[in-house]
């Protein structure tokens, strides 16, 4: 080992410690969903870099070569916040946009953290294991305050939602895809410690289901186990759906993108499906969730009818905005007090559009829409490429938990706005620059 690297993995040590404790953190306060706790995010997140910044500039920290890789992805990122600060030249709410820019500033400080520090895989699985242990103290946090009846959320009793799991949440939706940012990690985790080749013989079969039953891979199993547990007592519709779909839908193409059959992949991603819905959720009450689920669209006199009138007056009403300012929307932030003027007299008022994607398109107009929808894409297709590579579990492992986080969340997106929590936002901007950091 050179020199210069020893001095950066001593150097970034400590910040490396620093930024996970960061990420397993950054839920616990109401997702960071309140301008004290965001501010402590952003600063924390800016301290962290500076600091960085400083051991690079003296040379002892090596500037991150796999940036190259991921340039692009940077380029919209980036390109992203310099858009929300022009719009605030705009703006006629100054207040709310700075927020959203200072926020948009603090997510591209801490994609390239992610980068900068994540310098080797063993790295990366502290990363995905700190998703996992946040996910499970927000697990059982969840599961114990709705079971035992004391219903509390962040240090204080909880006034909405009672009667479900919602963590130290205040919304249980947004709960709910924490929870599966944490379990795409988990997968991610299973995957990265599997032998996808498969078992050539009975020895080495065994020796699998010893290693299954007795090794780290038990505890991470019972681990999600909780998490799902906890996942099916928050109700959430959207949030169940992404879970089980994303981890269909990531599974299937994994198991393609490899090429030949993968036994392992496919017996994981079944029995996960089998135990976890028909077993797990069983117990806990999965039924509820299917029933909200089909309560959510129903047919009267041969027409689909969608029981959800808020959510989608909302959406048109969002529409008839975007419509206004198509190309450089109304600037970050400004959808709670541009909605009024445009809400209807029987409609309810809603701070956020419980659609990510019209929120976005509202506030940054389409321009910014895309720069987000391009930079997610190009993560996708990153992690995709590490799918075809069987012959490294932890490269595979790591690249199914950026895509299955990408999918759960663009599915969610849909119909709520977990990317407007700091928290949330933060977990998945990290998984998804994760591909980038362990492949050239």
């Amino acid at each position: 080992m050179s020199t210069a690297i020893a001095r950066d993995i001593n150097f970034t040590r400590w910040l490396f410690r620093a930024y996970l404790l960061l990420l397993f953190l950054v839920p616990l306060p109401l997702g960071s969903n309140r301008p004290l706790f965001w501010s402590l995010l952003v600063t924390a997140v800016a301290a962290l870099t500076l600091i960085w910044g400083v051991g690079w500039f003296s040379g002892v920290a090596r500037w991150p070569s796999r940036i190259r890789g991921a340039k692009w992805a940077f380029i919209l990122l980036a390109g992203f916040v310099v858009w929300a600060g022009a719009r605030g030249y705009f703006t006629t709410e100054i207040a709310p946009t700075s927020d959203s820019l200072l926020l948009s500033i603090g997510f591209l400080l801490l994609a390239f953290l992610t980068i900068a520090l994540v310098r080797s895989k063993r790295r990366a699985l502290l990363v995905l294991y700190t998703l996992v242990l946040a996910g499970l103290l927000q697990a059982i946090y969840g599961s114990l305050m709705m079971l035992s009846g004391v219903e509390w959320g962040f240090f204080a009793q909880k006034e909405f939602n009672r009667g479900l799991a919602t963590g130290t949440f205040v919304n249980r939706n947004h709960y709910a895809n924490l929870l599966v940012l944490s379990l795409s990690a988990g997968f991610g985790l299973l995957l990265a410690q599997m032998n996808l080749q498969g078992a050539q013989n009975m020895r080495q079969r065994l020796r699998s289901l010893l290693q299954a039953a007795l090794g780290p891979k038990a505890r991470l199993r019972i681990y999600m186990v909780v998490t799902v547990i906890a996942l099916v007592l928050t109700r959430s519709r959207m949030g169940n759906a992404s879970f089980f779909a994303a981890l269909t839908l990531v599974g299937l193409f994994a198991w393609w993108r490899l090429r030949l059959p993968s036994r392992p992949l496919m017996v994981l991603v079944i029995s996960v499906l089998v135990i976890d819905v028909f077993v797990v959720g069983t117990w806990f009450g999965v039924e509820q969730v299917i029933d909200r689920l089909q309560k959510t669209v129903q047919v009267e006199q041969n027409e689909w009818v969608i029981q959800d009138k808020n959510r989608i007056d909302t959406d048109r009403e969002s529409l008839q905005i975007i419509r206004q300012k198509p190309i450089a929307g109304w600037g970050g932030g400004s959808f709670y007090t541009v909605y009024p003027a445009w809400r209807g007299d029987d409609q309810m008022f809603m701070d956020h559009a419980h659609n990510d994607y019209l929120e976005f398109a509202v506030e940054y107009g389409l321009v910014g829409l895309a720069l987000l929808g391009v930079f997610v894409l190009l993560c996708f297709l990153q992690a995709a490429r590490g799918l075809r590579d069987r012959d490294t579990p932890r490269t595979f492992g790591f690249s199914f938990a950026s895509a299955m986080a990408i999918v759960a969340m663009m599915i969610h997106a849909s119909v709520d706005f977990n990317l407007q929590i700091p928290a949330n936002a933060a977990w998945f901007i990290v998984l998804c620059i994760l591909p980038f950091t362990i492949r050239d």
